[in-house]
């Protein structure tokens, strides 16, 4: 039983322990007031402007035909040369126009390449000091006229990329599509390809973990990875190298060549697609009424994917260059994954702009084709992304060729056209408009004065059709914080 004094001092020990805790209490609630002092360190760092890097293009080469060799189906053997036209400003001068150093890609999957039967690579670098690239430019372009090979095709000497697209091409019978993977770098570039179709992404045992060795392109049949396919888009991805994604495409009507050509990467996905310089040759036949809207061989058409998971609302612009000829609008809804062509009739002969706006992000190419005497060609349109500045273009020989210029923009734009020779030519484009110019000569345009301009150009001949675009450069390396220890 305790006694009166342990119950005094259990007492005496929980008075004291409250009055404890209570002085604890005031105490943490005081120091809430209390105004701590604020110790603060600013990381040291200094911001590094990197120096823009050699500038590479890169020509894809000659045309390529299969099957030469029947104990090899699937060898490319390369026919004839390409012709190839290259410049770029010189280094911190401006607009002085020199001729880069050129090298060429090895070519192992060509059965007769050669010294010039390889891809072409052009180099400038950029200047000690300078924190602006120079501006370069290339095309090639090339007659064929074989008993499997027949047309004329022209194409820009691209920029090499880890993630391209190529809108356009055919494996259907009559017709043959080869995807040319051309690694400028110096690193192994491991490629993979995702072909999607008109029932959707097709899959394709081999079209990954493709090896593209330093300085050197690979040739792969499409056909071997997606045969039958009426409308396919190929998504190229690398990792390691960068590579230039082409694609060449021929067809055979009955036995007679019906036309080849060599295409270049269009504009990446996006809600807002512009393609200058569509090229009809013959009045587009009217729409079918009450009847199914079947795509003739070699109607004038766009093609277009929705590369995202949505269903996509787009709307398709046509305007006219010249004020004689009237545009169309369409509006479509394309299915996620697949390959929708869509035709353009009831347009008559001339040269148009094409805007296709959409909810969902698409890619999209144009295409079209010519008959003459000669024989008939066809040609791709790429879409290309506004040029915001100053930009160069070189036209490699061909039938006509024609700068096709389109002001994207909201605001009227003037800008200035001036040739090799020091001829200048001043283009007055409204808001919306396309121009055409001619280029009588081969030789580099320089051209400035636009902020939100479309820019391609033609070649239109008898029996003789081609167009590539002028894509906008890759983004030079944004400004780098560097935190010092």
């Amino acid at each position: 039983m305790p006694t009166k004094r342990s119950v005094a001092a259990v007492g005496a020990r929980a008075v004291g322990g409250l009055v404890g805790a209570g002085i604890v209490a005031a105490v943490v609630g005081s120091l809430a007031f209390v105004q701590w002092p604020v110790f603060e360190r600013i990381p040291a760092a200094t911001t590094v402007i990197p120096v823009p890097s050699e500038q590479m293009r890169v020509c894809p080469g000659p045309l390529l035909s299969l099957a030469d060799d029947s104990s090899q189906a699937q060898a490319a053997a390369s026919i004839g040369e390409a012709t190839a036209a290259v410049a770029a400003t010189e280094p911190g001068t401006g607009a002085t126009v020199i001729t880069p150093d050129t090298s060429r890609l090895d070519a192992p999957d060509n059965t007769l390449g050669g010294p010039d039967s390889a891809p072409l690579l052009a180099r400038i670098p950029s200047a000690p000091g300078t924190t602006v690239a120079p501006l370069v430019a290339g095309s090639q372009s090339q007659e064929a006229a074989t008993e499997s090979l027949a047309g004329f095709a022209a194409t820009a000497c691209g920029e090499a990329s880890s993630d391209s697209w190529l809108v356009g091409g055919s494996t259907d019978i009559g017709r043959t599509s080869l995807v040319l993977l051309s690694n400028p770098t110096t690193v192994v570039a491991t490629v993979a390809l995702s072909v999607y179709g008109e029932t959707g992404l097709v899959d394709s045992p081999g079209s990954t973990g493709i090896l593209v060795q330093p300085n050197s392109q690979r040739i792969i049949s499409l056909a071997g990875l997606a045969p039958n396919l009426k409308s396919p888009v190929v998504h190229v991805t690398s990792q390691g190298g960068q590579v230039l994604a082409s694609l060449q495409q021929s067809v055979i009507r009955g036995i007679q060549p019906g036309g080849v050509d060599l295409l270049g990467a269009t504009n990446g996905p996006a809600l807002v697609q512009n393609i200058a310089g569509l090229i009809v040759t013959a009045p587009g036949s009217p729409s079918p009424a009450g009847e199914a809207d079947e795509l003739q061989d070699g109607a004038t058409s766009v093609r277009i994917l929705a590369t995202g998971s949505t269903t996509a609302t787009v709307q398709i612009g046509v305007v006219a260059e010249s004020a004689k000829s009237s545009g169309l609008s369409i509006e479509v809804q394309v299915q996620p994954g697949i390959a929708t062509e869509v035709p353009l009739r009831d347009l008559a002969v001339g040269a148009y702009a094409v805007q296709l706006n959409s909810d969902q992000p698409i890619v999209t190419a144009a295409t079209a084709s010519v008959a003459g005497a000669s024989g008939k060609d066809f040609a791709w349109f790429a879409a290309s992304a506004p040029l915001r500045g100053e930009f160069l273009v070189t036209a490699a020989a061909g039938p006509s060729p024609t700068l096709h210029l389109v002001n994207t923009g909201s605001a009227d734009e003037v800008l200035t056209v001036a040739l090799e020779s020091g001829v200048e030519t001043t283009v007055n484009l409204l808001a919306g408009q396309a121009q055409a110019t001619p280029l009588s000569t081969t030789g580099t345009v320089f051209v400035s004065g636009g902020t939100q301009t479309v820019a391609s150009v033609g070649y239109s001949g008898a029996g003789q059709l081609a167009s590539f675009a002028i894509q906008p450069a890759g983004p030079s390396a944004a400004p780098i914080a560097v935190y010092l220890r």
